[in-house]
């Protein structure tokens, strides 16, 4: 049987919870790590990704216009260039630019970010490892290798330095939300926000819009996680939340475009929220089977980030031919 949403009345007066915190007894320097490793975490995904971009070069571009022709050629060849991208939102933004620019055909760009939704858990998977103590070796191989290298490896060697720098944000952001665990009123917040699931949606959503990636702020749940901060049916919520946000930047690249553009922009928005709203109602069932199937706890948020994007994906891809019609008589 599912388990029942909760809809337990929650607290957003920021300015009265601040008033609660007992700011004079934290270590500033705790909180400047937070802010460190949250900036180095954003910093190491766009090195990580422009390193990538720039070693496939202009051949993206060809295999994106060969792989469209067909439904399934679109979804692998989305999941594929996802994986180089390292970013779901650029594949969709990328997506949306060629359709405006006439250069992509409206239904096969809808494929392409079926394709990018199973193409992004890639990262996530990645930051899962418990590579803590290797982390400053693979940025000085990064390093080393993009000083050293003149051609296009160089730009390898600068994806696997970004890797390194998401590596080491984890443990700056660990480092930093310690003290703030022992705090009554975070205490009580995530306490209230667990019995919550819809709102944990939303936390996830705004969280995801403002940081302008699902990949970071599945990484942030998992280190809350894995600290016990939150329960996994707790993290699932921010997790479905943040595929929502996701959308924001497809959103607005699409604002001022064509229809076609803004029917693919609308269609991303629409496929997280068909997920949303699919898994919603059964997170506990959910929780329970991703501990069945064992590992840590930031190994199990990372199969619920996949998971919940492989399994949206799949289910929307038969729908696509209706799909298609719905959006051009919405959007005519």
């Amino acid at each position: 049987m599912s388990e029942q949403v909760s809809f337990v009345p929650l607290n957003w007066n920021v300015y009265e919870r601040a008033k609660t915190i007992p700011w004079k007894e934290l270590n500033p320097l705790y909180l400047i790590t937070l802010v460190l490793g949250l900036c180095l975490l954003l910093w190491g995904m766009r090195i990580l990704r422009q390193g990538l971009q720039s070693f496939a070069g202009l051949r993206l571009h060809q295999v994106l216009s060969w792989m469209t022709a067909t439904p399934w050629r679109g979804f692998w060849s989305g999941s594929v260039s996802t994986a180089v991208l390292q970013s779901s939102t650029a594949l969709t933004v990328m997506a949306v630019s060629f359709v405006d620019a006439e250069l992509l055909a409206f239904e096969n760009a809808l494929a392409l970010v079926l394709g990018s939704n199973v193409g992004t858990t890639l990262t996530t998977q990645l930051l899962a490892f418990p590579l803590e103590r290797i982390t400053p070796y693979i940025m000085l191989f990064g390093a080393l290798g993009y000083l050293l290298i003149s051609n296009r490896g160089r730009f390898l060697s600068l994806s696997i330095f970004g890797l390194g720098v998401l590596f080491f944000s984890l443990s700056l952001l660990q480092a930093g939300m310690a003290p703030l665990a022992n705090l009554p009123v975070i205490q009580h917040f995530l306490r209230q926000l667990g019995d919550n699931h819809l709102q944990g949606v939303l936390a996830g959503t705004v969280l995801s819009g403002l940081l302008h990636s699902s990949s970071a702020t599945t990484g942030i749940v998992m280190l809350l996680t894995q600290d016990g901060w939150i329960t996994l049916p707790t993290a699932l919520a921010f997790i479905f939340g943040a595929n929502i946000g996701t959308c924001f930047t497809a959103v607005l690249a699409a604002l001022g475009s064509s229809r076609a553009a803004q029917r693919v922009a609308l269609f991303h928005v629409l496929l997280n929220v068909f997920g949303v709203l699919l898994f919603l109602p059964f997170v506990g069932p959910l929780a329970h089977g991703l501990t069945l199937m064992g590992g840590s706890l930031s190994r199990q948020v990372a199969n619920a980030h996949t998971l919940f994007n492989l399994l949206s994906s799949l289910l929307a891809f038969p729908l696509l031919p209706w799909v298609t019609r719905f959006l051009k008589n919405r959007l005519p």
